[in-house]
Formats: structure tokens, sequence, C-alpha cells
């Protein structure tokens, strides 16, 4: 395959770090979006004392498919600890790109991946 993608999933996975290298194994780029939990707002709700629920997080606590709680820049440094390469990363807010500060001013995330060497 030249691309496999993962839309909206990758939270809801147990094996973040093997569901990657499969997807990498089987093509020669992936393409991954998962809500980004550092998103301001999400933030907010948790020092509020609320779990967050928003249109990129639309589950309560307590019917959630989610597992994993990472955000942009976490998702960034398990790329980089298992030599996958970003080619690509988009950044969005209410469906506009957001350039700056994205892990804090970004709901959802969208990357291009490959692998290295």
């Amino acid at each position: 395959f030249d691309h496999v993608i993962m839309s909206l999933s990758l939270q809801a996975m147990h094996n973040t770090q093997g569901i990657l290298a499969e997807m990498l194994r089987v093509a020669r780029e992936a393409v991954v979006s998962f809500p980004n939990f550092g998103y301001w707002r999400h933030r907010q709700s948790i020092l509020n004392g609320r779990m967050p629920v928003s249109e990129s997080l639309p589950h309560q606590w307590f019917n959630t498919p989610n597992v994993r709680f990472f955000t942009i820049a976490d998702f960034e440094a398990l790329c980089e600890l298992n030599g996958i390469v970003i080619h690509e990363r988009l950044a969005f807010d209410e469906g506009k790109v957001v350039l700056e500060e994205p892990n804090f001013l970004a709901s959802v995330a969208v990357y291009r991946l490959g692998r290295s060497g």
C-alpha cells in the first residue's frame, strides 16, 4: 500500500506503538488524525474540575471510547522515540488551520508519517 489512514481513532487503541509500527510496515506512509488533549479549552475544563466534552471530544468520560489521552507534543515525542519521521503536520481548530502554538490552540491534529531511513 502507498498509504494507510487512521482518522480520529488512535486515542481509542490500546497498543499505540504497535499500531503505528504496523501501519508503516504495510504502507510507505501513514496518515493519522487525533483530538489534541492539550487544547486550551480541554485544559480549561480539567482546571474547572470536569473532563472535556467538545466537538473533537464528543463523549462524556463514562461512555468515551478513548483510552489514551495525549497531546500534539506527546505524539511527536512518541514518533521521535520510535524513529517515525513526521513528513507533515496540520493542526486545526473549528476547521481553521492553526500555525502558532498548535499544542495549545489546536483541537485536532493530522500527521503524514513515514519510516526513518
